[in-house]
């Protein structure tokens, strides 16, 4: 089974990774465009998609980013260096919450 997980996962990681940069570099992100360039849906993925469109929203949690990483805010210190050593562990999300997962068949 195969989750509806490309597009979510591109926008979470893109945002990490411009709060990564916010971080390293003093400046205060702002928003985060994301842009598709082939958007497209599977017929056998739709019964998947109405039910999680049928879904509430949850809380958007928090993204911390561990005090490992140096903050450019608080040192003065401009570390780019930083993009090559950070690692997973160095993010978490507070107050996380979700729906169960859904999964939908793989389409060929």
């Amino acid at each position: 089974m195969k989750r509806g997980l490309g597009t979510p996962f591109n926008i979470t990681e893109g945002a990490a990774l411009l709060s990564l940069f916010g971080r390293l570099t003093g400046y205060t992100p702002r928003w985060f465009t994301y842009f598709i360039g082939d958007a497209h849906v599977y017929e056998n993925h739709l019964d998947m998609l109405n039910q999680q469109m049928s879904r509430e929203p949850l809380p958007a949690p928090k993204l911390v980013i561990s005090d490992r990483v140096p903050a450019f805010a608080d040192t003065g210190v401009y570390a780019p260096e930083w993009l090559e050593k950070v690692e997973p562990s160095d993010f978490t999300l507070e107050g996380y919450q979700h729906h169960a997962p859904l999964t939908a068949p793989m389409a060929v």
